[in-house]
């Protein structure tokens, strides 16, 4: 791995960032860390880890590499330290203002947010390949599907499916539900059986090459319910609404209020219980992100963007429905990775 991403993050630095999170780490290294720390001046930097970690280091990682113990004499001459008050734990914030004094410590929450935000090519295509074994694994399971088998049985099924396909692992642990289950947005696979005219929620990602897939499908098996079949109609609609709006340019809220405003005319708004979306890369979960509470609402989605278009409606004691697609921000508008 070069060294581009780094020398990117340090044409917007006036002192020193210290970078602590893993997948920062990894993502400016190249290496996968269970601890380590990176200090980066605007001309230079160094990747600070112990004993397991410092030969591989030296041999692979696009910096300069020392043992952790060295970071005091590093910054010796430091004014100013930015640190990830997202990541970075209290007790370890003040370990460092005790150990590494006379500095000012700046906190900021997730530093490289912006910077990861905007995928580079190799990235979109490992984004591509996680999306595409998620919706093969979703296939696969949905052949599967027969009275009685359980939701944790295809839980595994799909995950074996995926390892023995190139994942690495799981983007989280499979959300299918049956029946009124499917009703709670973070349900997990759990032991009920699969009974006749009951609605399956499958909500399933696989990480490929350390990025991560998110899907949302919902299937019905025999009649469907006649309100759920027309909440997933309309959890259509307003899925495609979106996703055929994004573009360069447009406020991220702006498809979250699109998309409750179409919800609110058919009066079941209330039913939409969580963001619309939120980015995906390294981490399931990446900036920026819609909340209830507004999140990011005010970013602009820029070519690059990797994010998530997931309404969804939720009835207590029948059931819920959600259709999700992991999408592209591109030049001309928006290519869905998932279909």
């Amino acid at each position: 791995m070069d060294d581009a991403r780094i020398k990117k993050l340090q044409r917007g630095l006036t002192d020193c960032l210290l970078i602590d999170n893993p997948v920062d780490l990894l993502y400016l290294t190249g290496l996968t860390l269970s601890v380590g720390r990176m200090a980066l001046f605007p001309d230079r930097s160094c990747l600070f880890v112990d004993a397991r970690y410092i030969e591989s280091a030296k041999r692979e990682a696009p910096c300069e590499a020392r043992m952790k113990q060295e970071l005091v004499s590093y910054l010796q001459h430091a004014g100013q330290v930015v640190f990830d008050s997202s990541y970075l734990t209290y007790d370890a914030y003040r370990a460092m203002e005790k150990n590494i004094p006379g500095k000012e410590w700046t906190p900021v929450s997730k530093p490289l947010k912006e910077l990861r935000a905007i995928k580079e090519k190799s990235e979109i295509a490992a984004l591509k390949r996680a999306a595409r074994l998620t919706l093969e694994g979703y296939r696969h399971i949905a052949g599967l599907l027969k009275e009685g088998v359980a939701e944790e049985e295809l839980a595994l099924e799909f995950e074996i499916y995926c390892r023995r396909h190139g994942a690495s692992k799981l983007s989280f642990q499979p959300n299918i539900a049956f029946g009124e289950n499917s009703a709670f947005p973070h349900y997990r696979a759990g032991k009920d059986r699969l009974k006749k005219d009951q609605i399956i929620l499958c909500d399933l990602g696989a990480v490929v090459d350390g990025y991560a897939g998110d899907m949302t499908r919902v299937m019905f098996f025999g009649r469907p319910d006649p309100q759920l079949e027309r909440d997933y109609r309309l959890v259509q609609r307003v899925r495609d609404l979106v996703a055929f709006s994004i573009r360069p340019g447009i406020r991220f809220g702006d498809l979250d209020r699109m998309a409750r405003e179409e919800l609110r005319k058919e009066g079941v708004d209330s039913l939409f219980t969580h963001g619309l979306s939120h980015g995906v890369g390294l981490d399931l979960h990446e900036f920026p992100t819609l909340r209830l509470d507004g999140g990011d609402a005010d970013v602009r989605l820029a070519p690059g963007m990797v994010i998530t278009v997931e309404p969804g409606l939720y009835r207590p004691g029948l059931g819920g429905v959600r259709y999700e697609d992991t999408v592209l921000v591109t030049e001309a508008g928006v290519e869905n990775l998932t279909c």
